[in-house]
């Protein structure tokens, strides 16, 4: 496993602290040295990560630019020793970020169905003994589903379980094959994986549209508290009907944010509150964290 060149690794951690000017100090790094081949490399913390240059999800991540607000958050949302459920895991970029955080006595259930990722996904997971990788779709039900956009040559995560929806934005749609994946319950992938174990310290769910399905899949997730923290992927080109009913039913039990960043020369995290009539009036896509009161 290759790591950075000096002048790449540079790059990463600038951009990872959330410097603007990434496009910039990028365009300097790769004048002075080539990148890696293609393959697993080494980030300067030690993370394994898929390089492939022609791969959106991975070429933003080489860059520390992918979901970077999100994985910020995951130092103060996790502690070592505790649970992480990672559905639609993609090649294990919070995955592996999460494994390292909640350290040998912790553990990550990384669920994803696309054949384009999981191959990719397995091999971050390889040398991490506290991560399980499930290749498998969640939804409402037991059996198969039809999964679209995952041979996107481009743009891998786009891959999709909602009928009739394209991921992503417009230039990035991709007229491909359509693909029968096995599908679970969440409930069943937490009793088959967790048992009675009480506590998840965090959930992720981005899964291009699909969201509200693998909720359904588990109803009492959030009314047995036993989830502390939950980020969500809103796509807001598909109706958001069900964000509205979650934080109407969980206003009680979890504070509900938009999670964002800010700041004009350094970019940070930030946490907007949102409540059921606002979670409806957003246009842009947007991830909502939920943490238990």
């Amino acid at each position: 496993m290759e790591s950075l060149p000096i002048s790449h690794r540079l790059a990463h951690s600038l951009a990872r602290t959330g410097l603007r000017g990434s496009s910039w100090y990028w365009r300097a790094a790769w004048r002075l040295q080539q990148s890696p081949s293609p393959g697993l490399v080494r980030l300067p913390d030690g993370m394994p990560l898929v390089h492939d240059p022609n791969d959106w999800t991975c070429r933003a991540a080489y860059q520390g630019t992918y979901e970077r607000e999100i994985l910020s958050l995951l130092q103060d949302l996790l502690h070592p020793g505790e649970t992480v459920i990672d559905v639609g895991a993609n090649v294990g970029i919070l995955t592996a970020r999460a494994a390292q955080i909640v350290g040998p006595t912790g553990r990550v259930i990384a669920a994803e169905p696309s054949p384009r990722c999981i191959q990719d996904l397995t091999a971050v997971a390889a040398d991490m003994g506290n991560v399980t990788v499930v290749e498998v779709a969640l939804g409402d039900k037991r059996g198969t589903v039809e999964l679209t956009g995952w041979d996107n040559p481009n743009h891998r995560g786009l891959a999709t379980a909602v009928p009739d929806h394209r991921a992503g934005l417009a230039e990035n749609w991709h007229e491909g094959v359509a693909l029968e994946v096995p599908q679970i319950r969440l409930d069943q992938l937490l009793e088959e994986q967790l048992g009675d174990q009480d506590e998840i310290a965090l959930i992720k769910i981005d899964v291009e549209g699909y969201e509200p399905f693998v909720l359904r899949g588990a109803p009492d997730l959030f009314g047995s508290r036993r989830v502390r923290a939950a980020v969500l992927e809103v796509t807001t080109r598909l109706p958001i009907e069900w964000v509205a009913e979650l934080l109407g039913a969980t206003v009680e039990d979890y504070a509900a944010f938009v999670v964002e960043e800010s700041g004009w020369i350094m970019r940070r995290p930030t946490l907007i509150p949102v409540d059921a009539d606002s979670a409806t009036t957003r246009s842009d896509q947007w991830n909502l964290l939920l943490r238990r009161r």
